[in-house]
Order: C-alpha cells, then sequence, then structure tokens
C-alpha cells in the first residue's frame, strides 16, 4: 500500500513557521526553554475528543449560543472522519499548527486577522522523530461558516480535508452562492520543534 502524500514521517531537520501569541504564559515558557512538544506523541491516534454531542440534541438552540458550539462542530466533525478513516495522522486536537513558509504564514494572517492578532511569526525547526500533515485550512473556514451542511457535505469535506485536496479545485456553494478559497497549507504536527529566535517584544 501507498504511503499517503501528504502525511510525513521521518527525523531529518525541516523549518516551520507559528504565530505566537507574546502575552500567553505558555508560550513565553516554551520560548524560554526553547523548545515546543506537541500534546500528542507520534503513531496510531485513537479519538482525542474532549466532549461527545448529545444525542438527544433535535436542534433547537438560541442564536446567542450556536456561536459557542458551532466551531467545535466543525472539528467534532473532522475528528470523527480522521478517526474512522486516516487513524494515523495528527489530530487536530492536539497537534501544533504550524505553516511552511513566510509568505504562506502572511497570507494566513491576512484571512484569519481574527485568530492571529497580535501574534507573532516564529521560525522553527523540527528536532528528532516527527509526524505531520499537510491540509487545505479552507476546508475548515467552509465548515465554520454560518451555514448549515448536510451529512453527505460534512463527510466529502472532512474527507476532502484529510486527503490533502485543494478546496479550490472543488465546486462548492454556501446559502446558494458558489464558494471558493485559495488554498493556504496547514501543518498538523506532532514532535519537538525548537525556535531560531526566543525573544518576544516587549
Amino acid at each position: 500500500m501507498n504511503e499517503p502524500k501528504n502525511l510525513i514521517i521521518g527525523d531529518s531537520t525541516v523549518d516551520f513557521w507559528v504565530w505566537v501569541n507574546p502575552s500567553s504564559w505558555h508560550v513565553q515558557h516554551q520560548l524560554s526553554v526553547g523548545s515546543f512538544v506537541s500534546a500528542g506523541s507520534i503513531g496510531r491516534g485513537d479519538s482525542n475528543l474532549p466532549f461527545i454531542p448529545n444525542p438527544k440534541f433535535t436542534g433547537d438552540v438560541s442564536p446567542f449560543s450556536v456561536g459557542v458550539t458551532h466551531h467545535y462542530s466543525a472539528e467534532y466533525n473532522f475528528e470523527i472522519n480522521r478517526e474512522h478513516y486516516f487513524p494515523d495522522y495528527p489530530s487536530r486536537l492536539n497537534a501544533i499548527y504550524l505553516l511552511r513558509s513566510e509568505s504562506e504564514a502572511q497570507k494566513y494572517k491576512e484571512r484569519h486577522m481574527g485568530h492571529v492578532g497580535n501574534r507573532v511569526l516564529k521560525k522553527v525547526f523540527t528536532v528528532g522523530q516527527y509526524a505531520y500533515s499537510i491540509h487545505d485550512s479552507s476546508w475548515v473556514d467552509f465548515l465554520r461558516l454560518n451555514h448549515s451542511c448536510d451529512k453527505d457535505t460534512i463527510h466529502n469535506v472532512t474527507q476532502a480535508y484529510w486527503r490533502g485536496v485543494n478546496a479550490a479545485n472543488c465546486e462548492l456553494k454556501s446559502m446558494g452562492q458558489p464558494w471558493s478559497e485559495s488554498p493556504i497549507s496547514e501543518i498538523l504536527f506532532l514532535g519537538r520543534v525548537d525556535f531560531y529566535d526566543r525573544t518576544l517584544p516587549k
């Protein structure tokens, strides 16, 4: 059986980029020691879901509460699909999120300014054994839109994400209108990365 093209397991040094929050005590600690290690271990992964949806849920929810659960619903669907079809891939729920280049990191910032905010871009390099997978983050953007998706659409979107398909190559619609985004590759990384520069702005 051929290895998936978007899953890499190895130990040779690779450079990546990561947005870090300078006001986070956790980031400050990791920079002080010079490295960051993923929460998950390398190898076949079972479900990493911290919460399981209520099977008795009827779908009735206040519009003021939708924002609390909407993003988690997307992560739930990605994790369920990974567990069933791609168990060797890093989970989105315990991997380190990295970007392949500085230009890709800047493109991510432009599209996700609300998430990146005042974070600082740092260059890192891998240390020791690792596993990482490469995915188009546009699929995540699509599932997080304020629209509803049927089960087939959710399955197809999460499958395409894990297979490393670019969303721009597919015909997607949101609320009856064509939807497309240029790809931004995100890296789901398991292992250790060290920082080239440990300093933070004062």
